[in-house]
């Protein structure tokens, strides 16, 4: 199957490539080139580069990101750009290709005040941040395409990939990062590889718009993946916390 990987070249999409990669043909559409494998340079905010990178495409992958720059200015119109507008012109091009599936990498982050909460991922989103927001609008961008195109898509929820060999702490900054709930309990994050499972299951499920919180958390047990357990036969692997990832932790 050949898969476009919108994005391939970021964070999510690095820790993605090498196990997509395995299992099918994937081009990864980025501004910069991957470490290695097939490359389409393009923005993923431009109509005309999407159409052509989406010819010949079974599936595509959105999981492109923003810059980290905080300042209002730079920030917000990025966000937006990245997480809202750059989702409609992929699901767009897609469309006009006749890709009849796409994948998109949404995040818990739609919800507030995560750790200190449980959530089976039925409740609306209520987050107000801007990353928070911005993840909710692109996922009803994605309802709307699979209505007004008639093509399915599954978006997966992510809570703090990370790479297996940094596993149980998040790297997303460089720095290792420890989640605990308020009452002390480690939040496991999402080993690669177990995200690239879900991803792998979510390019096969084809059932409309539908929505899947992915937590390689089996330690505070906040967040229900009995939705993807059951749909997508996903659940992470079991995980030592004496692993070579987890030291310090």
């Amino acid at each position: 199957m050949r898969i476009l990987l919108i994005g391939g070249s970021g964070y999510v999409g690095s820790l993605l490539l090498p196990f997509l990669s395995r299992e099918h043909d994937v081009v990864v559409f980025d501004r910069r080139p991957p470490t290695s494998g097939a490359f389409i340079r393009g923005d993923a905010t431009d109509l005309p580069s999407l159409r052509d990178a989406t010819k010949g495409v079974d599936v595509v992958i959105h999981c492109a990101m923003g810059s980290d720059d905080l300042d209002p200015a730079v920030g917000a119109a990025e966000a937006y750009d990245v997480n809202v507008k750059s989702v409609h012109l992929a699901l767009l091009a897609a469309h006009e290709n006749g890709v009849p599936h796409a994948v998109h990498i949404s995040s818990l982050s739609v919800y507030r005040d995560l750790l200190d909460r449980t959530l089976t991922g039925d409740e609306p989103s209520d987050a107000t941040d801007l990353y928070g927001l911005t993840k909710h609008l692109g996922e009803q961008v994605c309802a709307a395409a699979v209505r007004e195109w008639d093509m399915t898509v599954t978006i997966l929820r992510l809570t703090w990939p990370t790479a297996d060999t940094d596993w149980p702490a998040w790297t997303r900054w460089g720095e290792p990062i420890l989640h605990h709930t308020g009452d002390g309990v480690l939040v496991e994050p999402t080993a690669a590889s177990d995200l690239a499972a879900a991803v792998l299951s979510a390019v096969d499920y084809r059932d409309g718009c539908s929505t899947f919180l992915i937590s390689g958390d089996t330690s505070a047990r906040r967040w229900s993946i009995a939705k993807a357990r059951q749909l997508l036969g996903w659940e992470p692997s079991p995980r030592s916390h004496d692993a070579p990832g987890a030291r310090g932790a």
